[in-house]
């Protein structure tokens, strides 16, 4: 059918005439082609962002936090989120302990990561099932932390979320011994990280925690998720400071400088690339001096100035997190369509829930408002 328009083209117009139709007709379909690219993978994701960008209005607001921080009581903490997607857990709590009151918040946050699984496209399902697993390895390690140190669970404390369903869970709680969880774990998706021996509590953490992050990035390598590599740089950034603290946890402690980067999770980001030398660092400036390169640079030379006007280290960990969360809001901002957007709006949740946790302790401490929000982000 071209080859006769063509011929025709030629015939009336001449050859030049017909070579610049052709070249502007393999245009259009270059054209077409790449749209087609670029709108196909993100426009399954047009409801679900829509929904979440809807949902973003409720995130609680500077107001609201302010309002939040003036509470004496975890009872005035409670009424103060009444207008939150928190209450619907809250209101549930009979005796309000703060153990009781962060507990909802977690299942709050659960629930809501469930109803953003049931929005979103199916293709995109496993990775929040793998996102989950996060909120499930909570769970194990508070059991194992239980049976590790031969301490007695609150059922309270736990709750069944994801792979970990009621029967696992009862299961796990009635494990009598490391050996017989071990056993629990066996059938599941854990089985290679409960086939192991572990010296300390430390080193099944950091397993675990790895064996959850390359599951995660496993899944959306499989599934080949359109701006896949941007989720799991949200992830590496999160890691990587929870790396970067753990290793400012060791030096209080006194942990031996040859044990600290066996309990680091390797993700292979560029701050792993300086375990060693972040391990074997004797003073604290030099730790920051030696970050000069990383994104996290600033935020620990902020951090690093507080400390030295009050000696809180509390500070390496607000400023880390006020850094993460501008982080996941540029990404937001970049990355407006396609499963960004999804993502971004799980991890501002969980650092709201972080916020959160901290003003419940500040308030049960009688620690002033002031001082509170100093470590909120």
């Amino acid at each position: 059918m071209i080859d006769k328009v063509l011929s025709i083209l030629k015939s009336v117009l001449g050859n030049e005439a017909v070579i610049i139709v052709g070249f502007s007709m393999l245009l259009i379909v270059v054209i077409f082609a790449y749209v087609v690219k670029k709108v196909t993978p993100v426009s399954s994701f047009l409801y679900s962002n829509a929904r979440i960008k809807a949902r973003s209005n409720y995130l609680i607001s500077e107001k609201l936090f302010d309002e939040l921080l003036g509470c004496k009581s975890l009872s005035e903490l409670r009424s103060a989120l009444q207008e939150t997607d928190y209450y619907e857990e809250l209101e549930k709590v009979g005796k309000l302990e703060l153990k009781n009151f962060h507990k909802a918040v977690e299942k709050s946050f659960m629930g809501k990561t469930l109803e953003l699984r049931e929005l979103s496209p199916d293709r995109v399902k496993p990775v929040l099932d793998a996102y989950l697993m996060f909120m499930e390895s909570k769970i194990i390690k508070t059991v194992y932390r239980a049976k590790f140190f031969k301490h007695s669970l609150s059922e309270e404390l736990v709750f069944p979320v994801g792979n970990v369903d009621d029967v696992l869970l009862k299961h796990m709680l009635n494990a009598e011994s490391l050996a017989d969880l071990n056993v629990v774990m066996s059938s599941t998706v854990y089985k290679d990280v409960f086939s192991e021996e572990y010296k300390t509590i430390e080193e099944f953490e950091v397993t675990i925690d790895e064996f959850v992050f390359n599951f995660f990035k496993g899944v959306v390598d499989k599934i080949k998720m359109y701006e896949g590599k941007f989720v799991v740089d949200i992830l590496n950034k999160k890691i990587d400071i929870f790396n970067i603290l753990a290793l400012l946890k060791f030096r209080i402690r006194g942990t031996e400088k040859e044990s600290r980067v066996k309990c680091l999770v390797m993700n292979n980001s560029e701050l792993s690339g300086k375990f060693n030398e972040l391990a074997q660092e004797d003073s604290l400036k030099g730790f920051v001096d030696k970050c000069d390169k990383l994104p996290y640079h600033e935020a620990l030379n902020s951090a690093l100035e507080k400390y030295e006007k009050d000696g809180s280290m509390s500070h390496f960990e607000t400023e880390l997190f006020r850094f993460f969360k501008r982080f996941v809001l540029e990404q937001e901002l970049y990355h407006s369509m396609g499963p960004i957007p999804l993502f971004c709006y799980l991890v501002r949740k969980d650092i709201e829930k972080r916020d959160l946790f901290i003003i419940s302790r500040g308030i049960e401490d009688r620690f002033p408002a002031e001082r509170i929000k100093e470590m909120i982000v």
